[in-house]
């Protein structure tokens, strides 16, 4: 298997530059994160071992009802007690790291990631539909993240993440040769190539309860839009995205702030954006009514099982308040159920291919077709991302 990936890698390689030949099909990035453009690749990329990692760590909380968390008693004897958002507590899935945090986990983690890092050394990314580009961008994202994650996290994570060394300007993946931040994914690939489709901010996890939810799965071209729209749905209709405020001023989420390229006009764009999806109600009219929109709700506290300030358990749940009373086993039997996934999703990942063995060969027939006309057999996809990265350094 290891010399069939390799030869892929190889000819593969080649075939971009016949892609390329089909005017305006390579590139081509207006057809929605929904849709597959006339001249892409008609394949999709396979994210099952991410997947697999996922249904095993991530707590589904469901639709927020907008519950308020008690607030958090000192213990006895102690005037001390932790601090949390409570209008947000209840709120966003949940990643088990204590799980992930198994060595052997770690390195399923690191395979994943550099395994999605050498697709594009096997076929250009921008071959594919645009659901399928803004897809792998998304999972490689969220890997890097998780991985990240992991091994650095606390209870505020704001100078963590948005800090000047912050894992979100930390070179965490190289793709094509290119060192490559979470934010040079963000807004240097992603942003500028669909800067007309606010949706796909939902995609981007960033690992607290304030941030749009990690999902149970992967995304994949076929289902990104559906996926999207869910979290999108899930987000604007919480007290982490949306929240009354005293006046004419309506509160939501600073995510927006942070993804304000995406809203020319800010307050029209964001206004629109919300009504989409926003659920009759006191916020829907709040929203509806407000002169302005106030982009400061937040929740910093990282989004694990662990809680930071109270235990979680791992059985998925149909609601947000369900967090309030979930438990996590003792830690014996937790340290050995992580144990067993690390050994399950290592024999998951071991093997795997990100295409089908029909299309391995057809890339292969393929690229000895191209060879023998032009001998090309690379095209640097990344090379203009590269040179407006290394100028913003």
């Amino acid at each position: 298997m290891k010399k069939l990936l390799t030869s892929v890698m190889v000819m593969i390689c080649a075939f971009c530059a016949a892609i390329a030949s089909n005017a305006g099909a390579v590139g081509a990035a207006d057809d929605g994160p929904g849709a597959a453009a006339p001249g892409h690749l008609p394949y999709h990329i396979n994210y099952d071992d991410l997947t697999a990692v996922l249904e095993n760590t991530v707590l589904i909380t469901g639709l927020s009802n907008r519950e308020r968390a008690p607030d958090i008693k000192a213990s006895l004897g102690s005037r001390m007690k932790a601090k949390r958002n409570v209008y947000t507590a209840y709120e966003g899935n949940r990643i088990w790291l204590e799980a992930l945090e198994e060595e052997g986990v770690l390195v399923v983690l690191a395979m994943i990631r550099k395994s999605l890092e050498r697709v594009p050394d096997d076929v250009p990314i921008t071959s594919f539909s645009t659901a399928e580009q803004i897809a792998y961008w998304l999972n490689l994202h969220n890997v890097a993240l998780l991985e990240e994650l992991v091994q650095h996290s606390q209870n505020n994570m704001k100078r963590l993440l948005y800090g000047r060394d912050g894992m979100m300007n930390k070179k965490l993946v190289t793709v094509q040769g290119v060192p490559l931040s979470l934010n040079d994914i963000r807004f240097e690939i992603v942003a500028r190539r669909w800067p007309s489709d606010p949706l796909i901010i939902y995609g981007f996890y960033e690992g607290v309860i304030g941030g749009p939810n990690i999902r149970k799965e992967a995304f994949t071209g076929e289902k990104l839009h559906t996926q999207l729209n869910a979290n999108a749905f899930e987000f604007i209709n919480s007290n982490r995205g949306t929240s009354l405020k005293a006046g004419k001023t309506a509160r939501v989420s600073s995510l927006y702030e942070r993804y304000a390229m995406f809203f020319p006009d800010f307050q029209k764009d964001l206004k629109a954006h919300l009504l989409a999806y926003l659920q009759p109600g006191p916020v829907r009219d709040k929203v509806e009514k407000a002169r302005r929109l106030a982009p400061e709700v937040d929740d910093w506290s990282v989004a694990s099982l662990r809680g930071n300030t109270r235990d979680y358990g791992g059985a998925s749940q149909k609601n947000s308040s369900a967090l309030a009373t979930v438990r996590i086993a003792g830690s014996t039997n937790a340290a050995m159920n992580s144990s067993m996934l690390a050994d399950s999703l290592a024999s998951t990942v071991r093997n795997f291919s990100r295409f089908s063995l029909e299309q391995e060969q057809l890339l292969l027939q393929l690229n000895k077709q191209r060879m023998a006309r032009t001998g090309n057999v690379r095209i640097e996809e990344l090379q203009e991302i590269k040179e407006r990265v290394e100028k913003n350094e």
